[in-house]
């Protein structure tokens, strides 16, 4: 019996064996499966990181023509009030002239109300 029982381990312990290195061929298998669809990933992750570079570069560009179109509307707003404070003093004195013109004033003036 001895020779049986032998026999029996060494196929029990080469059944062992033999069902580790399936699975550490399995294991390896499945990390290579991984490895394969990150490196998948990684790529498509650097074409997306090249294509939001384009695009950042094309807004910072949007934005350096927005910031020339602000301050040039700035400047034309500084002339609009130039000009409208240049008009509101013309209107002020044309008035002021207008009333020292107007020989009604004085008459006006001159007579006593209906109160």
């Amino acid at each position: 019996m001895p020779s049986v029982l032998r026999a029996v381990l060494v196929a029990s312990g080469g059944l062992l064996v033999a069902a580790a290195f399936a699975f550490l061929l399995t294991l390896m298998y499945n990390m290579s499966q991984s490895m394969e669809r990150m490196t998948v990933d990684i790529s498509s992750m650097a074409v997306d990181m090249h294509r939001m570079g384009g695009d950042i570069s094309g807004l910072s560009e949007q934005v350096a023509a927005i910031r020339v179109g602000v301050d040039a509307m700035a400047s034309d707003m500084q002339g609009m009030r130039a000009s409208v404070d240049r008009m509101s003093a013309i209107i002020q004195s044309g008035g002021k002239q207008l009333e020292q013109i107007n020989p009604m004033g004085p008459i006006q003036r001159m007579m006593p109300s209906g109160r």
